[in-house]
């Protein structure tokens, strides 16, 4: 299992505020979805903050940061409409 984390523990308590703020949620919530045992699509989006804005790691159940990668998402409406993604 995947969890984000922070070497600083003042900075995940910082960050923890800042998404419990952005998010309107409480930090119980932003606790959960930074451990991936809530995954709505407000988890995710908290989780995607984290590491690209706040300094989170993504790591594994042995502490070895994982590196996120970026994908392309193809819908078959847009093969229907032949539109493109630029």
């Amino acid at each position: 299992m995947h969890r984000i984390d922070w070497e600083d523990s003042k900075k995940k308590g910082e960050a923890y505020a800042y998404l419990a703020k952005v998010f309107e949620v409480k930090k119980p919530a932003v606790s959960l979805a930074m451990s991936f045992k809530r995954n709505s699509l407000k988890a995710a989006q908290m989780r995607d903050v984290a590491v690209r804005e706040l300094g989170g790691k993504l790591l594994s159940d042995v502490g070895v940061e994982v590196k996120p990668t970026n994908c392309l998402l193809y819908t078959s409406d847009a093969a229907d409409e032949r539109s493109s993604v630029d």
